[in-house]
């Protein structure tokens, strides 16, 4: 297990940080621990999961930023950005997130809904204040994903897992804005939007994960190109359901033919994906014992 979390830092790599990864890495940890306080407040404090004014959001966002800013740290350090430059996007993406989750846990605690909140002149700043906040990290992604498509410097399997997490992340957030179109979570009569907003959103841990696995499996690179395509190919598939479902005005259990088909073939593809590479690490060849310098037991002839 140590050699293979050491040859997936090699691949990945997640060695030598930048100063500004390293802050990143920090302020996500310190978020994903929020996340797991406010875990603890709901198991004692109790009360409903969903609504405007639950546990789940400081949760839910707490998790979920620290994970995203985290992993769009390590991106911005395949994609060569400069120091200077990954200060700027890499330290917009960590002030905003933080101060995105600072928000929305502040309102809990204060008892009120932070999203959609106008009811008085400080609760409609803090909501304004939310949806700037969201804007730039929605503008240093869409940075982030453009470098992407520069030369990266890492194989084209993890280079091309990357920038599809990338793009159908910024489709997640083209889901927020419409979420803030419709004033809420959902559209239609039952369809909720931030179900499609979730999958895509974490798209960009997921397929970079397998080709991760991949690397350093026994696979040539034309092999774990194919891989991690029928893996894009298979999320974006659970997408388009969870998409069809949402903007048809439907719950998500609410299954229509199409959308099950997509469904099945999505998690049916990434299933395929991840036993082949679980499979290949799991029986690849062991490293040869790296001979010690001070053994001077004479070569057999």
């Amino acid at each position: 297990m140590n050699e293979l979390v050491r040859d997936v830092v090699r691949v990945g790599r997640f060695t030598p940080v930048a100063s500004y990864q390293r802050f990143a890495y920090w302020c996500g940890a310190l978020l994903v621990l929020s996340g797991a306080f406010h875990a603890v407040v709901f198991l004692v404090d109790g009360g409903s999961w969903e609504g405007p004014v639950s546990w789940r959001k400081p949760i839910v966002f707490g998790l979920s930023f620290g994970i995203s800013l985290v992993t769009l740290a390590w991106i911005a350090g395949l994609i060569r950005m400069r120091k200077v430059t990954g200060w700027i996007v890499v330290g917009v993406l960590t002030v905003a997130s933080v101060g995105e989750v600072a928000l929305i846990s502040m309102q809990k605690w204060r008892d009120v809904p932070s999203h959609f909140n106008e009811s008085t002149n400080f609760d409609s700043m803090v909501f304004s204040l939310m949806g700037m906040l969201v804007a730039l990290i929605a503008v240093m992604t869409v940075v982030v994903a453009i470098r992407s498509f520069a030369s990266m410097g890492v194989p084209p399997s993890l280079a091309w897992s990357v920038r599809a997490g990338l793009v159908l992340m910024l489709v997640s957030q083209a889901v927020g804005v419409q979420m803030i179109i419709e004033q809420g979570n959902t559209f239609g009569s039952e369809g909720a939007l931030k179900v499609p907003h979730a999958f895509t959103l974490h798209v960009v841990q997921v397929l970079p994960a397998l080709a991760l696995l991949l690397l350093v499996a026994d696979f040539t690179e034309r092999r774990r190109l194919e891989i991690v395509g029928l893996g894009a190919i298979g999320y974006s598939a659970l997408i388009a359901s969870t998409m069809l479902q949402a903007y048809g005005g439907r719950s998500p259990l609410d299954l229509d033919a199409t959308s099950t088909v997509l469904a099945i073939v999505g998690i049916a593809l990434l299933a395929v994906c991840a036993a082949i590479a679980l499979r290949a690490v799991a029986t690849r060849p062991p490293a040869a014992p790296t001979p010690d310098p001070l053994d001077k037991t004479p070569a057999a002839t």
